[in-house]
């Protein structure tokens, strides 16, 4: 079976699902082909420059086609039509290939489009996927002008007709399954929740290894075994806002001393966060190398949105606290809190709650177990290739 994942953008930096899916699906033998444009992940974002570039490098990248993680990484020339991201070649390549299953990760983006009018010349199974949050999309609970009525008329039309060549569509949520439905009209017998998982060969639960690891990092940063660190990873910007987690530790560092936060990334709240008492921050690094930083951590928050890095941390080990606004409440349900989203003094009492290493530490197991039953990516990947070869019967 030769499978095709395509998606808009790509870094062999990060650990998303179109690196990590991939990775599973070739590890258990498949022929497996990514297909994507010559672009970074948020390249023509106006931070890009200061907050992705010292990380993943240039916005641009060569285009070409290479061994990697296990697969081949085929990336082609992108171009703008309305504003709107192409992948230029994207048939000629599909052809080329000849595909079995081809899998792509956005409903409503033109490379998906492209790949539903190729699917009967072709004669792929064709799966599509959705990774919107209710608490990132726009439309719901807003007054809709004209203008998003129409946009919203187009997507859900627009869904429906792609929803005609596919054989099934993975959400990764309830409430991402309930905007496919409503808002990208994909009809709910096509439905199958899958959740985002995390690599558990990478991320595991602590050993003897992670506790040397612990011990240096720690170090590193001047941290005490006495300190409660709390760890944020991700970008630093306002729609993250650990600004929010920095504040916290402010206020807990200037209480009671002995609290301290990691951040780890990038981006424009940068300055404000380094100003907060008992704030330590790190540029990003790569995938491989976030394991010991978490391992050196006690604690993992991220004040606002869902993040994969919440799963990461938790198969590490860590308790977790996140914002009360989430959908996906069952990354941290049993194995951390929620906080009042933006409320930095409730996210401090909520940290406080967790100063007994005991507490933390039975969390952080119940978290880590979690992760590894329901979140691996490869126990993903073979649910996946069910779905596949039932199609192909």
């Amino acid at each position: 079976m030769k499978i095709v994942f395509i998606s808009d953008w790509f870094s062999e930096k990060m650990g998303y699902a179109e690196n990590l899916l991939t990775k599973a699906m070739a590890s258990l033998g498949y022929e497996v082909h990514v297909i994507t444009s010559n672009v970074q992940p948020y390249f023509d974002s106006p931070f890009y420059k200061d907050t992705y570039e010292p990380f993943i490098g240039p916005a641009i990248q060569p285009c070409g086609t290479k061994e990697f993680d296990g697969y081949v990484l085929h990336r082609l020339p992108y171009e703008k039509m309305r504003k709107r991201l192409r992948i230029k070649g994207l048939f000629a390549k599909l052809r080329e290939l000849q595909p079995d299953i081809v899998q792509t990760f956005d409903i409503h983006c033109l490379s998906t489009y492209e790949s539903a009018l190729a699917q009967p010349v072709l004669g792929y199974k064709l799966f599509l996927e959705s990774h919107v949050h209710a608490s990132v999309f726009p439309y719901i609970n807003h007054k809709m002008g004209w203008k998003k009525f129409l946009r919203q008329t187009a997507w859900f039309s627009l869904g429906r007709v792609v929803s005609l060549v596919s054989q099934s569509c993975y959400p990764i949520s309830i409430d991402a399954a309930e905007i496919v439905v409503e808002f990208f009209g994909i009809p709910n017998k096509k439905v199958r929740i899958c959740p985002l998982g995390t690599d558990t060969f990478l991320f595991q639960s602590p050993n003897e290894t992670s506790q040397k690891l612990r011990l240096q990092k720690r170090s590193q940063f001047g941290f005490t075994e006495e300190d409660i660190v709390c760890i944020y990873t991700g970008r630093f910007t306002d729609d993250k806002n650990p600004l929010c987690l920095a504040r916290a530790i402010d206020t807990l560092t200037t209480q009671y001393g002995n609290y301290r936060g990691l951040f780890v990334g990038n981006g424009p709240q940068e300055q404000e966060i380094r100003e907060q008492k008992g704030c330590n921050v790190h540029p990003f690094v790569p995938v491989n190398e976030l394991p010991a930083l978490y391992y050196a951590a006690d604690i993992g928050v991220w004040p606002s949105q869902e993040s994969t890095s919440q799963l990461d941390a938790a198969a590490c080990g860590l308790p977790l606290i996140v914002s009360n606004r989430v959908t996906v409440r069952e990354r941290v349900e049993g194995n951390g809190l929620f906080y009042e989203e933006g409320n930095f003094t409730d996210l401090a009492y909520k940290i406080r709650a967790l100063s007994h290493p005991n507490i933390r530490r039975y969390l952080g197991n119940q978290g880590s177990q979690k992760v590894t039953e329901e979140y691996s990516w490869v126990s993903i990947a073979q649910q996946r290739v069910q779905d596949y070869r039932v199609s192909l019967k």
